[in-house]
């Protein structure tokens, strides 16, 4: 069994925003969300239309993260708009479910076939 020595350092969570009122009090915050919905916006990634009578909106959430280097020194600091897919319910929300991924078997089957 390896012996590991304790260096007192744990690099935590706590540089990052818990809301987005907290975010917003930091520059550096402000400017990771402003990058992503520049990005959003370049990647036509949404376009605003009418909501379908009898269809609910679905929520946004930020998600705030550091990234750091190996000796833990801030990279980024980075910001993320994302839907809150998990309070939809099926039936009332939607009816399909599509994975927008392949499954090894039918990659298999058609690296076979060519």
């Amino acid at each position: 069994m390896e012996d590991f020595e304790y260096s007192g350092t744990c690099l935590l969570a706590a540089d990052e925003p818990v809301s987005v009122d907290e975010a917003l009090e930091q520059v550096c915050w402000k400017d990771a969300m402003q990058a992503e919905l520049q990005a959003i916006k370049e990647n036509n990634t949404w376009s605003l239309t009418e909501l379908p009578k009898g269809a609910r909106a679905i929520g946004l959430k930020w998600v705030f993260k550091v990234k750091r280097d190996a000796a833990g020194k801030i990279v980024k600091h980075k910001a993320r708009l994302v839907a809150k897919g998990y309070a939809q319910k099926q039936g009332v929300d939607y009816d399909e479910v599509f994975a927008p991924v392949a499954r090894i078997e039918t990659i298999r089957i058609m690296l076979e076939t060519t």
